[in-house]
C-alpha cells in the first residue's frame, strides 16, 4: 500500500472503524481509563495474543498503568517542565499536547522510517548518541519499552542520564521477567520467529531480569521502583487488565 493512501485511511477510516468496534465490543467486563470505556473483552495483541488491547482506543497494560498514573499524579508532567518522549505514543502525544507550558520534545530514531506512526513533528534522536543535546536539559525522561529493542543499552542509560538535569527523573520502563537474576541475552538468536520465542516480540533482543537496577546505577542512575500493586487494589488491577507483577521504573539524577 503506498504509504500517502496509507496515511490518508489511517485519518480517515481508521477512526470510523475503531469507533464502531467499541460501540461493538461495549459492556461492563473489562475499563479503558484512556478511551474511559467499558466493554465486554479486551482483544488479542502481541506475539502471545494476549487480551489486552482495547477494542476502542487500542491501549494495552502498559498505556493503561501510565494513564492512570498520570491522571493521579499531574505533577509528574506539568507546566513549566521539559520532558524528552521517546518512541512517542499518540495517545500519550495528544495528551502532553495539551498542557499549555509544557516544553515537550517528541523523538525516535525510527521517526522517518515510521512517519506514519508517529507524530509529524517527532524529530530523529538516537538514544546510544544524543550529540545534539546539552547536559542537563530535560526535567523529565518518558523512555517506556524502548531499551529493550537497543543493542547499546548501557550506553542509551548513560546517554539518557546525561541529558536529565539534576533533580529530574525519567521513566525508563522495560519488559523485567520477575524471579529471573540476570538479563537474558543471546547474540546468536536473530530471526524475529526466534526472538519472539524467547523474548516475547520480534524486535526484542534482550529480557531483562532483576539486575535491571544494578544496569541502570553502573550507569550513575538512583532507582526508585514502584510496584503497581501499591498504586492500586486487586480488583482495579483486574477491571483495567493490568500486569500485578509490573513496577515503576523510575530513575533519578542527583
Amino acid at each position: 500500500m503506498h504509504p500517502k493512501l496509507k496515511a490518508f485511511l489511517k485519518k480517515t477510516a481508521l477512526p470510523v472503524y475503531l469507533k464502531l468496534r467499541g460501540v461493538y465490543y461495549k459492556g461492563n467486563a473489562v475499563y479503558c481509563p484512556v478511551c474511559e470505556g467499558s466493554y465486554t473483552t479486551f482483544l488479542p495483541a502481541g506475539s502471545d495474543q494476549r487480551k489486552v488491547q482495547c477494542p476502542r482506543c487500542r491501549s494495552n497494560e502498559r498505556d493503561r498503568m501510565l494513564w492512570m498514573y498520570l491522571d493521579r499524579h499531574p505533577e509528574f508532567v506539568a507546566p513549566g517542565k521539559k520532558l524528552l518522549h521517546v518512541a512517542p505514543e499518540a495517545m500519550f502525544y495528544n495528551r502532553f499536547k495539551k498542557i499549555k507550558g509544557l516544553d515537550y520534545t517528541p523523538a525516535d530514531k525510527f521517526a522517518q522510517m515510521f512517519e506514519s506512526t508517529y507524530p509529524q513533528d517527532t524529530i530523529y534522536l538516537d538514544i546510544v548518541d544524543m550529540k545534539e543535546i546539552p547536559d542537563n536539559t530535560y526535567d523529565v525522561i518518558i523512555c517506556s519499552h524502548v531499551l529493550e529493542y537497543v543493542k547499546e543499552d548501557l550506553q542509551a542509560m548513560k546517554e539518557l542520564h546525561r541529558v536529565l538535569k539534576p533533580g529530574g527523573v525519567a521513566l525508563l520502563q522495560v519488559p523485567l521477567r520477575a524471579g529471573m537474576a540476570v538479563t537474558h541475552e543471546d547474540d546468536s538468536i536473530t530471526t524475529p520467529e526466534q526472538r519472539a520465542i524467547v523474548f516475547g516480540d520480534p524486535g526484542h533482543i534482550r529480557f531483562y531480569g532483576e539486575d535491571f537496577k544494578d544496569r541502570l546505577e553502573s550507569q550513575g542512575w538512583k532507582t526508585g521502583f514502584v510496584p503497581i500493586t501499591d498504586l492500586h487494589p486487586d480488583e482495579e488491577i483486574d477491571r483495567c487488565v493490568l500486569i500485578k507483577s509490573d513496577d515503576f521504573h523510575f530513575c533519578y539524577k542527583h
